[in-house]
């Protein structure tokens, strides 16, 4: 059953009391990305996720007997990464969020990448609340709550209090930032918390700020009972502790549903037992929801199953790979740009391709959800100067965290020691921070995306028009057969 928010009602009237030892099931899962369908999963070989077995889980724990109070959460990222989510923006995405009994979902940072009027969208379709407390714009408000409160019958009074990434400025396109503004989260929870501590049993953190923010949290605000996070894509078998604060991530993709089973006494989790469910072949499915994805999986199939070429090996995106040195997917897509535009140097952020394209028959399908964010390619003219400041910024950038901001180059060859990019050359020839060298960038970067500030200066810019997924398109049926390799263009120490 839906648990309804007490959204509109001041804290000072929230007056209600807790008995001693209440129970509370928490369920909660992250970083969707629009995955409504089962999928394989490389290092398991399991076929995992899919909404439908997602359902089924949730409606079997509400089922049970003796019955729990049961509460919902989402931390964030429902869109980008499935040629469904990009065609319909993710609006069938969060009407099955409502479907399967979502009570709160807080803010991802790709829920901007279709831009604000979407999420204002996206939100106006559900009864749920968004949540995010340290999120602003201007000058017309988004329809997001900085929190939520609920009280299942028979179960705790229960704060929710949301909070996103700083990198949802960042990572997406620029335009889709115009008049937002992310506060420090540490900030606005220690302004929030004593006050929703004071009125509630159990303080939970809904969080897509991602692991190392989570900790920050838990040393640096008093109160909080449990963090729910999402962001790095983190799968914790148990909860992380900071602080005596239970930090929970669930993986990615609905591969896993984390199932908290506590009990609340006086203000304080007196018990609590957590595992996470596998959302593979043993998960009850929802007839009704699978009807709803094969539906619509089929209409957006039906123009996306041609074949343009072939793959002579996988294309990996995987961001192990992709997003700490030289991979033969950045080296293909940046060489297919540097060819086209004819530019001396090109950059791309690894975090611009989202999907591996298996080795094989290549098809459209795979293509779009590699590249799904439509971002076209830009040349301009800059300085080897600010070159060198590019290529560092991404050589400091820390690989342990899989950087979506670190490049992937053609044109130019370097070597990253101490976090600097150290003996660039083009052509043989050292990089001289006086020349003037010409660039190709998506037009993410070209707008100063993932602190590429100094590429948002490129003088005599020219958006072309040419999207990097036609781009490759394009090449895999002029081919035939690609068979991209690494060649030691990016070395690192």
């Amino acid at each position: 059953m839906r648990l309804s928010p007490l959204l509109l009602l001041p804290l000072a009237l929230v007056t209600l009391i807790a008995a001693a030892g209440q129970p509370l099931t928490l369920l909660h899962f992250n970083d969707f990305h629009g995955q409504l369908e089962p999928y394989e999963d490389k290092e398991t070989g399991k076929v995992l996720g899919g909404i439908a077995r997602l359902a089924g889980l949730v409606a079997a724990i509400h089922a049970e007997d003796p019955p729990r109070p049961v509460l919902l959460l989402f931390a964030g990222d429902l869109l980008q990464g499935t040629t469904t989510s990009t065609l319909y923006l993710g609006r069938p995405d969060i009407k099955l969020l409502e479907e399967i009994g979502v009570n709160a979902a807080a803010v991802g940072n790709h829920e901007v990448d279709f831009g604000q009027d979407n999420l204002r969208k996206l939100a106006s379709l559900v009864d749920f609340p968004l949540l995010a407390a340290n999120l602003s714009a201007a000058p017309e408000p988004l329809p997001i709550r900085p929190y939520a409160l609920f009280h299942p019958e028979g179960g705790p009074r229960v704060a929710v209090l949301g909070l996103t990434t700083e990198e949802l400025v960042t990572t997406t396109h620029p335009r889709n930032a115009v008049g937002l503004g992310v506060s420090d989260p540490l900030a606005v929870a220690q302004a929030l918390v004593p006050e929703l501590d004071a009125q509630s049993d159990l303080l939970i953190i809904l969080s897509h700020l991602g692991l190392a923010e989570d900790r920050r949290l838990a040393q640096g605000v008093a109160g909080v009972d449990l963090i729910v996070g999402g962001h790095n894509h983190f799968r914790f078998d148990k909860p992380v502790e900071e602080n005596d604060v239970p930090i929970v991530q669930a993986g990615e993709r609905g591969a896993y549903l984390g199932r908290l089973d506590l009990e609340v006494e006086k203000d304080r989790l007196i018990k609590w037992n957590y595992r996470l469910i596998p959302v593979d072949d043993q998960a009850p499915v929802d007839a009704r929801i699978a009807a709803k994805v094969a539906r619509l999986v089929a209409r957006a199939d039906q123009d996306l199953l041609a074949v343009v070429g072939r793959a002579g090996r996988e294309l990996s995106a995987q961001r192990e790979l992709i997003r700490r040195g030289e991979a033969p997917f950045g080296d293909l897509v940046a060489d297919l740009a540097r060819e086209y535009s004819g530019a001396q140097v090109a950059l791309f952020n690894a975090g611009g391709f989202r999907a591996s394209i298996p080795a094989g028959e290549v098809r459209l399908k795979e293509i779009y959800q590699a590249f799904p964010f439509r971002n076209e390619l830009v040349t301009g003219m800059l300085t080897g100067a600010e070159l060198q400041a590019a290529l560092d910024h991404s050589a400091g950038l820390d690989p342990t965290d899989n950087p979506g901001g670190f490049l992937q180059v053609s044109g130019v060859r370097l070597r990253i020691q101490g976090g600097k990019a150290l003996d660039v050359t083009l052509n043989g020839q050292p990089l001289d921070p006086a020349a003037d060298y010409s660039l190709v960038v998506p037009d993410f970067l070209a707008a100063g995306g993932d602190g590429y500030g100094m590429l948002a200066g490129l003088r005599n810019p020219v958006n072309t028009g040419q999207l990097i997924s036609d781009m490759l398109v394009a090449a895999f049926r002029r081919q035939g057969e690609i068979d991209a390799a690494l060649d030691g263009r990016i070395e690192r120490q």
